[in-house]
C-alpha cells in the first residue's frame, strides 16, 4: 500500500467513528482507531477511565493488613492464574464496560479463549502460538507478532458487562493481560468474531500503517512547516520554534551530523539538550538529551516507533503536543564539541478548546550506580495520562540486567494495578534475548552485548493502553542490582496545574560515559559457539549460552551448550586447523550438576578418556589436555558424545567452552 493509500485509510477512520470522546454507543471502529491514535491522548481523562493489567506475577509479593510490602522481590512469576475452570486457566476477568487492549506472553501454549458478556461459547478461540505468530486468518501481523522470544497481540476486544480470558493447557504460562474501563453507562459494541467486512478492512489497513509506522501519518489541514538548520557550538542555543496562538505541534523531524566514532556521537547527543515549554509553564514540559527524546540512547540506533523514532533519514516524532497560547523548543549544546543540525517542525490549529486537552512532557533521569528497588519511571500529583517510556541501561556484566517487575499505582492504590513479570517482559520481548528488534509499539534498539554487557536501549509506547490518572501516579521498575547505570525518559500528558518529581541532571551526570567492559579470552581460542555442526545425532537442543552470571571465566563468557535428551547422542563439529602439523589439542568443558560424562574424538577415533562433567554448581573444568595428534590444515572433525552421566547428576547435559591448538 502506499504512503497516500495509508493517510486515506486514517482519513476515512475519522470520518466513520466518533473520537475518543464520545464515550456513548463506540463501535468497533473506535477501539481500532485507539490502537494508533496520537492525537487522542492529549484529551483529559474522563473520571471512572481506568487501564490495568493481569499477568502472572508471583503471587508471593503481596501487602500484610499494616501495609508492609512482603516478599516484595518474589520472582516465580509463571504459572499464577486467577483459577481453574472447565473451560481452562483463567488468565483474566474483567467487568465492564470495557475492552482488552494487549495481550503478552513469553512462552504462548494452548488454546487461548475470550469469552464475552456472559457467553457460554468463546467468542475468539485459537491456538495461542498460532495467534501471536500472525498464522490465524483475519489477525494479521504486525497487530499480533513475536519480536526477541516475546508474543503480542494488540487486537482490542471490546467487551458491554464482562470478559474473561482463559487458556486450556497453558503449561507454566508467563502471561499479561491489559484492558482499558469505561465510566458506568458507556455503550459500545463487543467484540464478535469473525469481523465485518469493513471492520476487517480497517484491520487490514492498520496493520499496513503500524508495519510503517514513520509513513502512515495524516496531514492535517492547515499544517504550517518550519524548520531551519544550525551549527552549535558549546554552550550556544538555537530555538527550534517560537510560535504563538492556540495550537499543537504534530511533527518534529531532525537530523544531526554527528561523528563516526561511537563514543564520541555518543557524547555528542547526550551534550545537545532538547528542552520545551509550553504556555509560559515555570518548569519546562520537555527537558531530556536530544537522542533520548527521540526514544534511543545513548546515540542514534535505527528503530520505527507510532510516536517517534529514528532512521537512516535521520529523528522524527509525531507526538501530538497541543499549548493554548505559545510554545518554545531550543537545543542548547553543553557538550564538547560543535554540532551541525536541522530540523524540520509542523505545527497546527488546535480545533477546540486547550481546556478539554492537556500539555505533552518528556523527562530525562539518570542514576548510576542504581541502588534502588523499585526504580520510578515517573511520579506525578494532579491529573494526566502515562504514554510511554525510553529507557538505557549500562551492564557490568554479561549477564542479564533485568528481572525487574514494573509496578503501577494509580490515585491513591495500596496494591498496584500493574504488577509485571520482569523488565524485558513489560517492553514486549522475553528471556533477556540480546535480539535487536523494532515493532511500532516497543523496541530493543541497541543491545550493545557481549550478552547483555555494556548498553541497552529498550522503549515501550502506550497508545490504546495508555494509563489515565484523576489525582496521582507513581511507576516503577524492580532493580536487583547495585552497580548499574540506569536512565529514562518519561512521557505523559498532564494538566497545568500537575506537578512531577524530576528535577534537572547536571551536565556531568548526562555526559558520564563508560567504557566496553575488558572481555576475558583464553589465548588461541577456537570458540566452541562459533564452531560449526557439520553432523548430528542429537534429539535436544543445541545453541550458545552466555555464562557470565556463573561466577567463574568462560573464553568470551559463552559456550556451546547441549541438551542431549539421553546418552548416547553427538554433534560433530568443523575444528579449524591453520597449518598442517602436529599440535597438542586441549578443551575447556563446563560441569554442573545437571550435566554428564563426555567422549570426545577426532576425525573419527576417540581422544582422552571419558570426562565426568558433573558438580555440584556450575564450574569451568580449565584445560584438559586430549594429546598430541598430526592434523592438516583445513578442517578437522571434532565429535562430542554423552555417554552417560555420574549416579548423582540430574541429566545429560555438555558444554564446550572452547578448543586450543598448541604447536
Amino acid at each position: 500500500m502506499s504512503t497516500a493509500g495509508l493517510r486515506m485509510g486514517l482519513v476515512l477512520v475519522l470520518l466513520v467513528c466518533v473520537s475518543m470522546t464520545a464515550y456513548a454507543a463506540r463501535c468497533y471502529l473506535n477501539f481500532l482507531q485507539d490502537v494508533a491514535n496520537l492525537k487522542g491522548l492529549a484529551l483529559r481523562p474522563q473520571p471512572g477511565v481506568t487501564c490495568r493489567e493481569f499477568t502472572s506475577y508471583d503471587r508471593r509479593s503481596r501487602l500484610d493488613k499494616d501495609g508492609n510490602q512482603v516478599d516484595w522481590g518474589a520472582n516465580g512469576d509463571a504459572g499464577n492464574f486467577l483459577r481453574q475452570e472447565p473451560e481452562g486457566h483463567v488468565l483474566a476477568e474483567m467487568e465492564g464496560p470495557g475492552a482488552i487492549v494487549r495481550i503478552w506472553s513469553a512462552n504462548p501454549s494452548g488454546t487461548l479463549k475470550v469469552f464475552i458478556d456472559g457467553a457460554p461459547q468463546p467468542t475468539l478461540q485459537a491456538d495461542f502460538a498460532q495467534l501471536v505468530q500472525g498464522k490465524v486468518p483475519g489477525i494479521p501481523e504486525p497487530i499480533v507478532g513475536m519480536h526477541a522470544l516475546g508474543a503480542n497481540c494488540y487486537l482490542p476486544m471490546p467487551y458491554q458487562t464482562r470478559c474473561r480470558v482463559v487458556v486450556e493447557n497453558p503449561g507454566s504460562l508467563y502471561y499479561s493481560v491489559s484492558y482499558r474501563t469505561y465510566p458506568a453507562g458507556t455503550r459500545l459494541q463487543p467484540f464478535h468474531w469473525p469481523l465485518a467486512a469493513k471492520e476487517q478492512q480497517e484491520v487490514e489497513r492498520l496493520a499496513a500503517a503500524l508495519a510503517h509506522p514513520d509513513r502512515a501519518r495524516h496531514i492535517e489541514p492547515g499544517t504550517a512547516i518550519i524548520g531551519g538548520q544550525a551549527v552549535l557550538y558549546p554552550g550556544q542555543s538555537a530555538y527550534l520554534a517560537q510560535i504563538k496562538g492556540a495550537r499543537a505541534v504534530t511533527a518534529l523531524k531532525l537530523k544531526a551530523d554527528l561523528p563516526a566514532d561511537t563514543k564520541a556521537a555518543r557524547l555528542a547527543l547526550r551534550g545537545l539538550l532538547l528542552v520545551g515549554t509550553f504556555d509560559r509553564a515555570s518548569k519546562p514540559q520537555i527537558w531530556t538529551p536530544l537522542g533520548d527524546f527521540f526514544g534511543t540512547g545513548p546515540g542514534a540506533n535505527l528503530f520505527r516507533g507510532v510516536p517517534t523514532g529514528c532512521t537512516e533519514e535521520g529523528y522524527y516524532s509525531y507526538w501530538y503536543m497541543p499549548f493554548a497560547e505559545e510554545a518554545e523548543l531550543q537545543v542548547r549544546n553543553d557538550g564538547e564539541q560543535p554540532v551541525q543540525f536541522s530540523w524540520e517542525l509542523e505545527h497546527v490549529p488546535l480545533g477546540r478548546a486547550f481546556s478539554d486537552l492537556m500539555h505533552f512532557h518528556a523527562r530525562w533521569r539518570r542514576d548510576h550506580p542504581n541502588q534502588t528497588f523499585d526504580w520510578p519511571f515517573l511520579e506525578a500529583t494532579g491529573r494526566g495520562r502515562f504514554v510511554g517510556v525510553a529507557m538505557s541501561v549500562w551492564n557490568p556484566t554479561r549477564g542479564w540486567w533485568g528481572e525487574g517487575d514494573e509496578k503501577v499505582r494509580v490515585d491513591g492504590e495500596r496494591f498496584p494495578s500493574w504488577f509485571g513479570t520482569g523488565s524485558e517482559d513489560y517492553f514486549g520481548y522475553a528471556w533477556c534475548c540480546t535480539q535487536l528488534f523494532s515493532h511500532a509499539f516497543h523496541a530493543q534498539p541497541l543491545c550493545e552485548g557481549p550478552g547483555n554487557a555494556n548498553y541497552t536501549s529498550v522503549n515501550r509506547w502506550h497508545v490504546a493502553d495508555n494509563i489515565p490518572f484523576q489525582q496521582h501516579f507513581r511507576m516503577t521498575i524492580e532493580n536487583y542490582g547495585q552497580d548499574k547505570d540506569y536512565s529514562c525518559v518519561a512521557y505523559w500528558y498532564a494538566t497545568p496545574e500537575t506537578t512531577d518529581f524530576f528535577q534537572p541532571a547536571s551536565i556531568s551526570s548526562r555526559l558520564a560515559y563508560h567504557e566496553p567492559l575488558p572481555t576475558f579470552r583464553i589465548p588461541g581460542a577456537i570458540e566452541g559457539e562459533a564452531m560449526q555442526i557439520v553432523g548430528r545425532q542429537f534429539e535436544g537442543a543445541v545453541d550458545p549460552q552466555l555464562m557470565g552470571g556463573f561466577g567463574g571465566q568462560w573464553s568470551d563468557e559463552t559456550q556451546l551448550w547441549l541438551r542431549p535428551t539421553g546418552p548416547g547422542q553427538w554433534v560433530d563439529l568443523a575444528l579449524p586447523v591453520p597449518e598442517s602439523g602436529e599440535y597438542e589439542m586441549v578443551v575447556y568443558l563446563t560441569r554442573a550438576g545437571d550435566y554428564g560424562q563426555v567422549q570426545l574424538a577426532l576425525n573419527g577415533q576417540p581422544v582422552g578418556g571419558v570426562i565426568d562433567c558433573f558438580n555440584n554448581g556450575v564450574v569451568p573444568t580449565g584445560p584438559l589436555s586430549l594429546g598430541r595428534h598430526r592434523l592438516q590444515q583445513g578442517n578437522a572433525t571434532l565429535r562430542l558424545e554423552v555417554v552417560g552421566k555420574h549416579q548423582q547428576s540430574t541429566g545429560y547435559m555438555a558444554g564446550l567452552d572452547c578448543v586450543v591448538l598448541r604447536h
